[in-house]
């Protein structure tokens, strides 16, 4: 599994390599700015870097050279120039490829996926799986692979072990991939330590905050797979759930939806458009909580 960010203003464009590279089994992040791309990047320590070769307000040469240091993995830029002078300039200032954006998601994965590597903990368990089989054994396991179809790739939602054990996570949890690195921004900014688990549906926040030590998670109250307002409910009555701080998003800045997810158990939100310093504000008031409830599950 590689950690992949995407940072490319079309949104479209960005959903749909993002969908694939996950369906494909990789940790994928997605950017659509180009000052919060550089905010991740220093964050996620990408093993592979999608960016557009058409960011708007920065020149490609420019930011490819201030993403480099920041990247342990390659960065590939994804453009819809085919001109020699344009493509050598990436390359010469730190991309390890150029790709055509018209070629379209699955010819744009085959190429900048074809030298990854399997994680170090992939090979050991492919490994660890083939010991002490016989060769009858794996004579019989390629006749049951060839009636059983393969599983899809299950997303892990656990937080990575780092330093013998799993950090404080905090959930997001909105249908706007952009919308998600938003948020996750400003807690990483607040505090560096707890690890941010983006998810698109209040199944999957449900799940990463069962899964995780969780101290917060955000829910935009448009989400219904379950309704925010049942998924509010079921995280508060989880047996970690007087530990997990609840924070509602919304669409428009509406007494009445800050009322039901208050009602529900909210103690912060945050209504858009959070250009006004707003969801900042609120997080940083929500992080108070954040601190002591770690300190106490510590």
């Amino acid at each position: 599994m590689l950690k992949v960010l995407v940072i490319d203003a079309d949104s479209d464009f960005a959903s749909l390599v993002g969908r694939a590279l996950l369906n494909a089994g990789h940790e994928t992040r997605i950017v659509g700015d180009a000052k919060y791309g550089i905010v991740r990047a220093k964050a996620f320590e990408a093993d592979l870097v999608l960016v557009s070769g058409e960011l708007p307000s920065v020149a490609t040469v420019d930011y490819v050279q201030e993403l480099k240091p920041l990247v342990p993995g390659r960065i590939i830029v994804c453009g819809n120039s085919e001109a020699a002078g344009v493509i050598t300039a990436a390359v010469t200032a730190g991309a390890s490829d150029y790709v055509l954006k018209n070629s379209g998601p699955d010819k744009i994965l085959a190429r900048i996926l074809k030298d990854a590597e399997p994680s170090a903990s992939s090979e050991e368990s492919t490994e660890a799986a083939s010991d002490g089989k016989s060769d009858e054994d794996e004579d019989s396991d390629e006749m049951v692979a060839d009636v059983i179809p393969k599983k899809a790739v299950v997303k892990s939602l656990r937080a990575p072990v780092q330093d013998g054990k799993r950090p404080f996570v905090v959930v997001v949890a909105h249908a706007d991939a952009e919308k998600r690195a938003f948020q996750t921004e400003i807690v990483e900014r607040l505090n560096s330590s707890l690890h941010v688990i983006e998810v698109g549906t209040t199944t999957e926040a449900i799940q990463a905050c069962e899964e995780n030590r969780t101290v917060m998670v955000s829910l935009d109250w448009e989400l219904t797979d379950p309704p925010t307002k049942q998924a509010l409910k079921t995280i508060r009555e989880s047996a970690a759930g007087k530990a997990i701080a609840l924070f509602v998003t919304y669409k428009s800045k509406s007494p009445e939806k800050q009322r039901l997810a208050e009602f529900g158990g909210a103690m912060a939100f945050a209504g858009e458009p959070w250009d006004d310093g707003s969801l900042e504000g609120q997080f940083t008031h929500t992080h108070t909580r954040c601190d002591s409830k770690s300190s106490t599950q510590g």
